[in-house]
Order: C-alpha cells, then sequence, then structure tokens
C-alpha cells in the first residue's frame, strides 16, 4: 500500500455536514492532516458564550450515549390504548426491543399532523393530551423506570395559531419543566440560545436537538461551535449512499456532540447504519412517521441491535474521543472502511468500526496495526479473540470477514488492562448471534393492512325523516386524493393516508373506483347546536372523557346565539352517539362525495366548477381563540353552495365526520368539506380541502385531544336497498362494484 508524502494543497471537500473522505489510501495523509487543521480553525473560531454549556452540566451527559433514539406518535395504539385511556409503556418497549434491543431516548409526538385544523397551539395540544399533566408525567416516569429518557417535539413554525402571548422559549421550557422532560426537538437548524438559558433560569436544564442540514432557522445563521455549546444532539440525513463514507463534522469538531442518522422514509436503511457506525454515530429511529407505518427490515433492526450494543458497550470512553482517526487505511479499501477510536482513558485501548459497502464477502487480512507483546485483539462482530499474523517491525496484520454489506468492529488492549463492563457475557451474545449472517434477514418489510374501524346499518323506516334529503342512487365513479402535510412534496410514499376496502394499501393517489350508491337519505344541514342539546336532554349523555367536550358551552348550553351553527367540540364517538340515538349514522365518505359532486355531474364544488367565496362564510386567519368570538356560520346562511342535490353547508363551514381507519398502530378519521379557519404562516398546518375529490386525514388518539373547534357533523339513514349492500358499504372486488 503506497501513501503519498503530504502536500499542503491538499484540499478538503465539504458537503452539508459532513466532510468527503479520501479518495484513495495514498491520500489518507494529506486528508488526515488536512482534516485536523480545519478542525483547529473551527475551535479557534469558537464564540464562547459567557455561560454554562450543556457540556458543563453532568445531569445532561446521557445525550452522549443515546444510540437509538426512536420517534413515536403519541396516539400508536402500542402505546395508548384509548379502549381504557391509558398509556401502554410496557407494551411499547417489549414490542421495539424484541425486534431491535435497547433504545436509549424516545421522542414522543403529539397530533402535530392536526396542528392548524383549529387555532389550538403547540401548548394547547400537549394540554390536552389524555389524563393532562399527571397522564404525561405518569408516561414519562413509566420510561425513565425503564432508563429510557424522553424528549418532546416542538413545531418551530407554529406562528399561525392561537397566540400563545409570551415567547416560545420561554413558555415550552417550563412547560416541558412540569412533564419532567429530558429534552426538546425541534425541525430547526439550531436552537436559539434563549431556549437554553430560560431552561437553566428555572432549574430544569433540557437537551436540544436539532436538525442538522434544516433549512429552517429561528435566527441568523451561526457558526457550529458556537450553536453547538447548547445544542449538544442533532439529527441529520447524511449523503449516506456514496462508497466512501462521509465523516460528520459536528461530531468531529465537537466529539462530545451526538448526531442522530436519520432517513425516516426509506424502506431499506442499511447505508444510513452503515454510516452511523462508521463515525460512531446514534440512530434515529422514526416507524411511525406522522401515523404512517414504516417498519423497520428485519435486517436492519438486527443491524440496528448490534450496532448499538456495540456503540454503548464502549461508549463515550472511546466515541467522544478527540482522537477519533476517520478512514485510517485499510487492506480491501476498495470496498472496506474503518474508524479508529482510542480510548480517552486507559492507553493503548482501541476500538476499529468497520463497513464493508460492497455485495461481495470480503475475507482475509483487513488492517495492519502497531504491535508489541501483551497486545490482545477482539473480533467483537464475532464475539471471539483473534490472533495477530505478519508481525514484523512492531506492525501485525489482523485477519476477519465482513459480509456483504456488512460491519466489522475489533478491540485491541493491553493484557492487562481492565475491561469494559459486561465484556466476556457481551462477547458471547455476539459470539451467538453472529452465527446468523446479516444476510440471511430479510429486507423488506409489509405495509400495514388498514380497515374500516365500524360499518353500521340504520333501520330503514321512513319516520323521522323531517330535515334529511332523499339522494337517488345510481352508478359512481370515486376518485379522491388525501392532502396531507407529511411527507412533503408531490412523491409518493406506500403507505400514506388510508386504504379504502377495495385497495390493496394505503396511498394518497386514489384510483378512480366504479361503485354502485345505493338510494339513502341524508341531512340537509350539519347537526347544530340546539339540535345536539335535545339529544343531551333527552339522553343525559355523557361521554367517558369529557375533556374538551362542547368547551364552548356555558352551563350545559350553547350560547344563544349558537343554536343554528354547526355543533363542535365533539369527538367521533360523540357524533355516533347522536346519530344511534337519532336513528341514522354518519355517512362513507363516498356518500358525502356523491352528494356533494351532485351524484354524477362530479362537480368540483356543491355549486359548481369554479370556487365563488361568496358561496362560504368568510376564512378567518386571526390567531384568537376561536371561540366565544369566532364561531362557524349557521347552517343555512349560505344557501347558494347548497349542493344541486338540496343539502347544504358541505364546504367552507366546518369539516365533518366521516370515516374510521385503523390500522395495528394508527387510528385516523376522513374528514371533509375544510373549515372557515385557516392557520397562515406554515406549510406544516392542517391542510384545507375545500374541492369534492380532496379530504383531510384526521389522526385519532382521545376524545379530548380529537375534539375540534372546526369540525361536525351530519347524519344518513339507510333505505331497502342500501341496509342491503350494509349501508353502501358492500364492495365486489372482482366487478369493483358495490
Amino acid at each position: 500500500m503506497l501513501v503519498k508524502a503530504f502536500s499542503e494543497d491538499y484540499q478538503l471537500k465539504f458537503r452539508p455536514y459532513q466532510v468527503d473522505g479520501p479518495a484513495s489510501p495514498r491520500d489518507y495523509l494529506d486528508w488526515s492532516i488536512s482534516l485536523r487543521k480545519w478542525r483547529l480553525e473551527q475551535q479557534a473560531n469558537k464564540k464562547e458564550t459567557h455561560a454554562t454549556t450543556a457540556y458543563d452540566v453532568p445531569g445532561l451527559h446521557w445525550a452522549q450515549t443515546t444510540y437509538v433514539q426512536t420517534h413515536v406518535m403519541a396516539n400508536d395504539l402500542f402505546l395508548y390504548d384509548p379502549e381504557t385511556n391509558k398509556y401502554t409503556v410496557d407494551k411499547f418497549l417489549k414490542d421495539t426491543e424484541e425486534r431491535i434491543g435497547t433504545i436509549d431516548s424516545i421522542v414522543v409526538w403529539p397530533n402535530f399532523p392536526n396542528m392548524g385544523c383549529d387555532s389550538r397551539n403547540s401548548e394547547d395540544i400537549f394540554r390536552c393530551l389524555p389524563g393532562g399533566t399527571l397522564g404525561i408525567r405518569s408516561l414519562v416516569e413509566d420510561f425513565h423506570a425503564r432508563k429510557v429518557k424522553v424528549l418532546f417535539p416542538i413545531l418551530s413554525s407554529d406562528n399561525g395559531t392561537r397566540d400563545p402571548q409570551a415567547q416560545w422559549s420561554y413558555i415550552l421550557p417550563r412547560l416541558f419543566k412540569e412533564y419532567n422532560i429530558d429534552g426538546m426537538v425541534s425541525d430547526v437548524s439550531y436552537f436559539t440560545q434563549d431556549y437554553w438559558m430560560n431552561s437553566l433560569a428555572i432549574g430544569h436544564p433540557l437537551v436540544y436537538q436539532s436538525q442538522a442540514n434544516s433549512e429552517i432557522s429561528m435566527g441568523p445563521a451561526l457558526d457550529d461551535c458556537h450553536v453547538m455549546q447548547w445544542n449538544t444532539m442533532d439529527m441529520a440525513k447524511y449523503d449516506s449512499n456514496v462508497r466512501i463514507p462521509t465523516v460528520a463534522s459536528r461530531k468531529f469538531v465537537e466529539p462530545r456532540h451526538m448526531t442522530h442518522a436519520s432517513d425516516k422514509w426509506s424502506r431499506n436503511k442499511t447505508a444510513m447504519i452503515q454510516h452511523a457506525f462508521f463515525n460512531g454515530l446514534g440512530i434515529e429511529m422514526w416507524e411511525n412517521i406522522f401515523g404512517t407505518w414504516n417498519q423497520l427490515a428485519p435486517r436492519d433492526a438486527e443491524a440496528i441491535r448490534r450496532t448499538s450494543a456495540i456503540l454503548r458497550l464502549f461508549g463515550p470512553d472511546f466515541f467522544t474521543s478527540a482522537e477519533w482517526e476517520p478512514h485510517c487505511p485499510c487492506v480491501r479499501w476498495e470496498t472496506v472502511f474503518a474508524s479508529k477510536f482510542p480510548s480517552r482513558t486507559t492507553d493503548e485501548q482501541i476500538v476499529w468500526t468497520f463497513v464493508n459497502r460492497g455485495p461481495a464477502h470480503v475475507t482475509g487480512h483487513q488492517i495492519v496495526v502497531n504491535y508489541h507483546i501483551g497486545i490482545q485483539y477482539y473480533d467483537i462482530w464475532r464475539g471471539q479473540e483473534i490472533t495477530p499474523t505478519n508481525i514484523v517491525d512492531g506492525l501485525a496484520t489482523l485477519s476477519f470477514d465482513i459480509e456483504p454489506h456488512g460491519y466489522g468492529c475489533i478491540f485491541a488492549t493491553c493484557d492487562v488492562s481492565e475491561l469494559p463492563n459486561g465484556f466476556d457475557q457481551f462477547l458471547k451474545t455476539m459470539h451467538y448471534r453472529s452465527k446468523t449472517p446479516l444476510y440471511k434477514y430479510p429486507l423488506c418489510s409489509a405495509i400495514l393492512w388498514q380497515d374500516l374501524d365500524e360499518i353500521t346499518v340504520t333501520k330503514t323506516n321512513t319516520e323521522n325523516l323531517c330535515g334529511m334529503i332523499r339522494i337517488e342512487g345510481d352508478h359512481f365513479n370515486f376518485r379522491v386524493r388525501g392532502l396531507s402535510s407529511h411527507p412533503k412534496g408531490s412523491a409518493e410514499y406506500s403507505g400514506v393516508d388510508v386504504k379504502y376496502p377495495w385497495e390493496h394499501q394505503p396511498t394518497r393517489n386514489h384510483s378512480s373506483y366504479h361503485m354502485k350508491i345505493n338510494t339513502f337519505y341524508i341531512d340537509a344541514y350539519n347537526v347544530t347546536e340546539a339540535q345536539f342539546k335535545k339529544f343531551m336532554d333527552e339522553t343525559n349523555y355523557k361521554p367517558a372523557d369529557a375533556t374538551n367536550f362542547l368547551k364552548h358551552w356555558i352551563g350545559g348550553c350553547y350560547p344563544a346565539s349558537r343554536a343554528n351553527k354547526p355543533v363542535t367540540h365533539v369527538s367521533i364517538e360523540d357524533a355516533r352517539a347522536y346519530a344511534k340515538w337519532a336513528g341514522k349514522r354518519l355517512p362513507h365518505e363516498w356518500e358525502w362525495q356523491y352528494v356533494a359532486q351532485g351524484g354524477t355531474e362530479y362537480r368540483t364544488y356543491p355549486w359548481g366548477n369554479e370556487w365563488d367565496e361568496s358561496n362560504v362564510p368568510e376564512v378567518y386567519t386571526g390567531r384568537e381563540r376561536l371561540y366565544p368570538d369566532h364561531p362557524p356560520a349557521d347552517v343555512d346562511a349560505y344557501p347558494s353552495g347548497r349542493s344541486c342535490l338540496g343539502v347544504y353547508d358541505l364546504v367552507g363551514n366546518v369539516w365533518q365526520w366521516t370515516d374510521v381507519y385503523r390500522d395495528e398502530h394508527s387510528r385516523a378519521a376522513i374528514i371533509r368539506g375544510g373549515s372557515y379557519f385557516q392557520a397562515k404562516n406554515s406549510e406544516q398546518y392542517f391542510p384545507q380541502a375545500y374541492r369534492n375529490d380532496q379530504h383531510g386525514k384526521y389522526m385519532l388518539m382521545a376524545p379530548s385531544i380529537d375534539r375540534s373547534a372546526t369540525i361536525g357533523f351530519r347524519c344518513v339513514r339507510d333505505t331497502e336497498e342500501s341496509a342491503a349492500a350494509f349501508g353502501n358499504c358492500s364492495f365486489t372486488e372482482s366487478s369493483g362494484e358495490c
């Protein structure tokens, strides 16, 4: 192996938050010296904060050991049981740990994808979570009891919902102190220093985790070395598919900084896991991505189990070493790459991590190392001691095998040095697990099957049809597109949105489906406050979870001016209870759309094919709470906006509950019609769906958080024809008709 003499002219190549590696071992010396020189320049330019940094706080040192961080939605059915209204931490951890091993921290996401559907801001959403403050503290305590740190996310661009009357940097550290949260996560490039200073001032310092390659900023561009003094963790999507692994620049400049490699939407995460292992980074694991399930493939899960266990065994003593040497030369340098991590505390103890970027099995000699009598070498990946060969002039060759797209790890130690805690047992575990090569694990995972959660058929009597419109059936081409702020862009990701009964997987862009709509009855107007009050009086209805139930009512009654307005602040369970009392049911989405489109006229809007703002209430974009001063319009206020079938208030006033879909991890309702409230200033808010061929997917968790100031409902009743088709919900796959 030839190494060129040092050249002062060597130019490093940079990517966002990463540095390209050397093209070959011949360039290693120039590259390594230039890289260290660049690091010294960065550190010399660091602006001191003249305040306590996060690295100075012993209680935050856990951030340097959080090698696996999983993200989960609070409404995940493995974490929260809507039947018992309880958090189920043990169930969630049992499933996760059986598949990928130990997790070190977790980011629990409330239903932020729903934010902007009404005026509730970030604090309001957190406070609406089931159980309130005590419930969230109990959730956090359960994770802490299992030695898992808990972080909560914030939506950096939440500046279009209710005005919080103070800076988020003041509010959120105090809110998270109430919950005993360990850290805060956001999609910004860095948290501003006022977040850190506020958490210090209240005696509850937090770990702040930003997104290194984010284009969103809370403030002016600042030097990485400066912001890393309180942004001690970040997540980043690296260019991990390049053959030569890049070097994580933030970690190289500040070795104590923890970066989590992230690629949440990808199906194959091998390249990302290799990049993380090469750099000694953590892994950010997203499976429930805002209600879309993207489960780790068994191979990736097993790779994370093994690589993270190695990182955890040796820990910060090695993987925060300032003497880290990425791209130390390997014998099989075409596809095998290694990093060297010397111990910070014990002389002659070194860990090397290896990755094979090629599709072929690599055997035999792998690396030449320094050697003297008394040095022992262990193949950590295979859990066995190895014997060096070709010992001459203080050098030795280490030989071992690395499977295709695989991993390796070597540990060197003096025979009298103390070994890491649990070392012998760890070797036995790795020896057992490595008997099954990673390539024998499947590199794919299934998309979860979704079903309608409830199919109801009403009685077909013709009594009490006052206020209902008879809708004559016909053959109908049902076509709709789901709107979602995640993932961004027009790219199609399998599993996003919902799976209709005739489809084989969820998708945002639903193909046209020819169905038979049988005759049914539908309310001419949305259910009003007065009608819902009658239901309450006659049934004495009391929901099991009354949090936020009819929260705009005063003393058990709606304000006098709201009798004819659509009832809101009702969950889908409340709406179904009303419908059952009235001898009706909620409409299926295709029934709602059939009515809104004028049957087979396929109108874009109920009144025609062009948007006309005079047919809907005036849009409210302010930042005040919607009740009591900014309610929806009366249900009969805009007669010109009705459907040609004689149904009113379909679009632009309040959303309307229709169907609910459920898979193993999530529940979501389809809501139709859009509303009069539009949260401005952010594309991340819940998108409006005014067109008849669009719908919103509203994530469900519990009535306390599901109830909204902008969601109401209307009901339908079956005829004998629709009842015979299970309430217009009988489908024949072979014919495409119901």
